[in-house]
C-alpha cells in the first residue's frame, strides 16, 4: 500500500491495520473483555494504527507489547496483554521510551515477550 510516491506504509504498520481490520466489533475475540469494552477497545486501536502506526513502527514499538494476549486466557493476565488492549483511552504521544495514554504512561519494559503471547487477531474465541 502506498499513501504518496514519497510514503510506503511498514510492513508492521500494515500487519496492525490487516489484523485488527479481521476482527469485528461485535464479537469480543477474547476473555477478559466485555462487549461495550471490546467495541471501544477495537475502535481506539484501530484510530492508533491509522494516527499512530508509522510513529509507534518509527519508534520500534512490537505488535506484542501494543496488541498481546495470552492464547488462552486473553486480557485476564494482565502481565500478557499489550497496552492498547488493556488500556481503552486515547493515546497523546508516541516515543522510543514510552507511549502517553490519558493520564497513564506506558513504559517500554524488557522482556517485551512472555512465553506463547499472541496478537489479538490471532486467537481463537
Amino acid at each position: 500500500m502506498v499513501i504518496s510516491d514519497s510514503l510506503t506504509i511498514p510492513d508492521t504498520v500494515l500487519a496492525w491495520s490487516r489484523g485488527l481490520a479481521s476482527l469485528s466489533p461485535g464479537v469480543v475475540p477474547c476473555r477478559g473483555l466485555r462487549p461495550d469494552e471490546w467495541r471501544e477497545t477495537h475502535r481506539r486501536c484501530s484510530e492508533f494504527v491509522e494516527r499512530w502506526g508509522m510513529q509507534a513502527h518509527a519508534a520500534e514499538w512490537d505488535t506484542l507489547r501494543l496488541f498481546g494476549v495470552h492464547p488462552e486466557l486473553g486480557t485476564i493476565r494482565g502481565d500478557y496483554s499489550g497496552i492498547l488492549v488493556t488500556l481503552s483511552v486515547d493515546v497523546h504521544e508516541v516515543t522510543p521510551e514510552w507511549i502517553k495514554l490519558g493520564r497513564w504512561t506506558a513504559y517500554r519494559h524488557e522482556p517485551v515477550k512472555m512465553p506463547g503471547m499472541i496478537p489479538i487477531w490471532e486467537t481463537k474465541r
